[in-house]
């Protein structure tokens, strides 16, 4: 499989990958949210979809050799196929069902005299937002008799002449983002894979796997010494520590390290007060594949993000929380932190000037059509184009026909679709298998210009359909979208793989729709693991009621980190462009506080350093050997996660091997 290749996909391939994808939507909340087992989609590597792609190779070189035929799918296929999973596996949880039911049902169960969210309920079109009690009594907390029910019971004492019209309405505004992320992707595509040229760190290792599996070394090449002592690593440690889940006589190997105590609580290192070391192989190796400017940038600026805060607690400077009062962000904790919004508006800018020939290009090829012109994505970059404006618009009607102002629907979408190609570039830039932000889209213009200019609707409408799409970008779909256009570059069924993009999404969102309302009446939301959804979905509207009773107004503080966190970015950008020799990516400064980050910034360090050191004492031919050594840490930790997930099946008890 060379780069230069063009590859014939087979209709099997993307047959299989959307029948499969659309299987873990259905099976996903069942299993994140009542067996509690390490998440199947979770992150933007899930799981799920690469232990079906690894499983698929193996049993079918097995195949192949007893048979002596060829596999029935290449090794492109199974990838094709992989990514298809990998584009739906999200919204059978966090990326949309995790949230969705608590989300429209919230304002009406939990309102009580003293919250006062009732005053929000004519800013919520009943028609999108149920208010039922019967209805909402059902989805918390099951069925009245609903131990003693089949899966077909269940599914037929659901109320669906009350659900097919509130899950109709509500498909018109998820497919209209996802066909406009679509678009974007296909746009954005040929920008990052041909001219900017990422090298999309997630990716490294399944085409490994696809390669060798074309060329007929599949297992030569697991049997590599390295990659088996990569193997050793998680197989060792995820042995023990669910033998000692299930067993709590057998010791195991601790995988989170509380640092903070070793660190004063006051003084210059007192921001490092709650630091902790997680040992994630998984993440270590993919920390290797990415490049050394990215990996060293983001625990740098981590531990940076640590210092500042032992240096404005040394320093005397008295900077009130009450500042955070106009802000959404999931995880904020102190002002200092929204510089991040400074930081996203002009890394975003940056994003738009480096494409700025290529976008200029598609305008005019708007009007003057070039058949010559060179893409890579699904559909043209003038039907890209055309299709992100579509779409965009067809959001702002949707939004207007339920009472949000034309204003206050345009700058929250743009708001939304920004931060998603932002976050896109840093997962696909970043290697990124975890991802979260800690300041929310519509951060930017609360803080900047208040809560006013949304009105009452857009405020909170808005907010509510922030988290449902657009906040909890752990497994966000643009990310995945940019990763299936990268592996559908050379293949010569584009606009098929397109089409088979679009109807998987379809087929998606029903199956995720089907399992999670199916948990809900056949346990009940208060059964499930739905505490963290719940929590922050009560946040939302906790925040949106108390600004409908005192309206936010910009904050000196936060303006003034937002200014700080511009100018920051800039002179990163600025170095970043300017000077070859610079070391430092500005892509490391946008998760300085996300708590992804928290979880992620040993794996960098560790990552780093041995990248660095094999490029600097061995060179190529070394990185090359020892990149299968982490490769096997990437692989036995998901297999690792696969394994005890079936276990729990059996035995009721998890563990988790990946983070939640």
């Amino acid at each position: 499989m060379t780069h230069n290749t063009t590859h014939t996909i087979r209709p099997r391939a993307l047959l299989c990958g959307t029948i499969l994808g659309v299987a873990l939507c259905a099976v996903t909340p069942f299993a994140n949210s009542y067996l509690r087992t390490t998440p199947l989609a979770g992150g933007h590597f899930p799981l799920a979809a690469f232990f079906v792609f690894f499983a698929s190779a193996v049993v079918l070189s097995l195949l192949a050799k007893a048979t002596r035929r060829a596999p029935l799918l290449s090794g492109m296929e199974l990838l094709t196929a992989w990514a298809l999973m990998v584009v739906v596996s999200g919204i059978g949880f966090t990326g949309l069902v995790r949230t969705f039911f608590i989300n429209i049902t919230a304002p009406a169960h939990f309102a009580d005299a003293t919250n006062n969210w009732a005053a929000l309920l004519p800013f919520l079109p009943e028609s999108l937002y149920p208010r039922d009690p019967s209805i909402l009594s059902a989805v918390y907390g099951g069925l009245p008799d609903k131990t003693g029910l089949t899966v077909m019971q269940t599914l037929e004492r659901i109320p669906w002449s009350f659900w097919l019209p509130v899950l109709g309405a509500w498909s018109v505004f998820i497919l209209l983002a996802y066909a406009t992320m679509f678009c974007l992707a296909s746009l954005f595509s040929t920008q990052w894979v041909v001219n900017e040229r990422i090298n999309f760190p997630l990716l490294q290792m399944p085409k490994l796997l696809a390669e060798a599996y074309d060329q007929q070394r599949f297992f030569s090449f697991l049997g590599d010494p390295f990659l088996v002592c990569g193997l050793f690593v998680p197989l060792f440690i995820h042995t023990l520590g669910g033998l000692s889940a299930h067993f709590p006589t057998v010791p195991a190997l601790p995988t989170e390290i509380l640092a903070g105590s070793y660190f004063p609580a006051t003084g210059f290192l007192s921001g490092f007060q709650k630091l902790k070391i997680f040992l994630y192989p998984a993440f270590i190796g993919f920390a290797f594949i990415t490049t050394r400017q990215v990996s060293f940038s983001f625990w740098l600026f981590f531990l940076l993000a640590g210092l500042l805060a032992g240096i404005l607690q040394t320093s005397g400077v008295q900077i009130p929380d009450s500042a955070l009062g106009t802000l959404f962000g999931p995880v904020i904790s102190r002002p200092e932190e929204t510089q991040i919004i400074g930081a996203s508006i002009v890394f975003f800018l940056f994003m738009v000037w480096l494409a700025r020939e290529y976008l200029l290009d598609t305008v005019r090829q708007c009007l003057q059509p070039d058949p010559e012109s060179r893409d890579v994505g699904w559909i043209s970059p003038r039907a890209s184009l055309l299709g992100t404006v579509a779409g965009m618009t067809g959001l702002c009607i949707w939004s207007a026909f339920w009472g949000m102002g034309l204003g206050a629907s345009v700058m929250l979408y743009a708001g939304f679709f920004a931060v998603m190609l932002v976050v896109a570039k840093l997962v696909c830039q970043g290697g990124l298998p975890y991802c979260s932000l800690n300041t929310a889209p519509s951060d930017a213009a609360l803080s900047l210009f208040g809560s006013k200019p949304l009105g009452s609707v857009g405020l909170v409408l808005g907010m509510s359909l922030q988290k449902m799409l657009f906040v909890d970008v752990r497994e966000s779909l643009l990310p995945s979208l940019m990763h299936a256009g990268k592996v559908s570059e050379h293949m010569r069924q584009r606009r098929l793989m397109g089409l088979a993009i679009a109807l998987s999404l379809v087929l998606a969102v029903a199956a995720s729709f089907l399992g999670m309302l199916y948990l809900c009446y056949r346990y009940g939301i208060q059964e499930l693991d739905m505490d963290w959804a719940t929590r922050t979905t009560q946040t939302v509207y906790a925040n949106s009621q108390r600004l409908l009773e005192t309206a936010g107004t910009p904050d000196n503080w936060v303006l003034l980190f937002i200014l700080i966190g511009a100018a920051v970015m800039l002179v990163l950008v600025l170095c970043y462009y300017l000077f070859p020799w610079w070391p430092i990516h500005p892509i490391g400064y946008m998760l300085a506080f996300s708590s992804s980050m928290r979880i992620l910034w040993f794996s960098f360090l560790i990552g780093w350093a041995c990248n660095t050191l094999c490029l600097r004492y061995g060179g190529t031919f070394l990185y090359r050997r020892v990149r299968l050594f982490f490769i096997g840490l990437i692989i036995g930790d998901f297999c690792m996660g696969a394994f005890w997930a079936l276990v729990s099946l059996k035995t009721g008890i998890s563990y988790l091997v990946l983070p939640s």
